[in-house]
């Protein structure tokens, strides 16, 4: 670091910065009303098969057509700015025409714009019902912890997390 050009400032003690600032928040909510997201999240779905994109060995036949499997379909980047309370929400579409349930996958990457989920870390995985093929995936910034969401689109169903 050129130190001419940049002051880098630390606390002497930065666990108790920490812990001062985690106490602070639990007084008054207030003080923090944005974030920044450490990481990217999204879930694992199929995309039409591209073999100009995709792996050989990720191809699927699903519904008598080619698709991709283990796509990483972004919810939010990491580095994006969130407001304390945002619900960001995604609609997703089963995979089969008769499909009345859903396993959704959700993983999260230090990469910004991951394109696969293979080397990405699982979080969880959450079972969901699935009416006129529509599931609907949402990320609650409400709390110190995120929360996942999902549930059929007419909002049947709904599984927390």
């Amino acid at each position: 670091i050129d130190q001419t050009r940049c002051r880098v400032i630390r606390p002497k003690n930065p666990s108790l910065a920490i812990l001062k600032g985690a106490l602070m928040y639990g007084q008054n909510r207030e003080k923090i009303v944005t974030r920044i997201s450490k990481y990217t999240y999204g879930i694992q779905c199929y995309t039409p098969f591209d073999p100009s994109k995709h792996p050989e060995r990720l191809k699927k036949i699903v519904g008598g057509k080619e698709k991709c499997n283990k796509i990483f379909s972004k919810i939010i980047s990491k580095g994006d700015q969130v407001m304390l309370g945002q619900v960001i929400q995604k609609t997703y579409f089963a995979s089969y025409p008769e499909q009345t349930k859903v396993d959704i996958k959700i993983f999260r990457s230090s990469d910004r714009d991951p394109m696969f989920t293979c080397n990405e870390e699982e979080l969880i995985t959450i079972k969901s019902k699935v009416f006129d093929r529509k599931a609907v995936v949402q990320m609650d910034f409400s709390s110190t912890k995120i929360y996942f969401k999902a549930c059929d689109a007419d909002r049947r169903g709904a599984d927390h997390y």
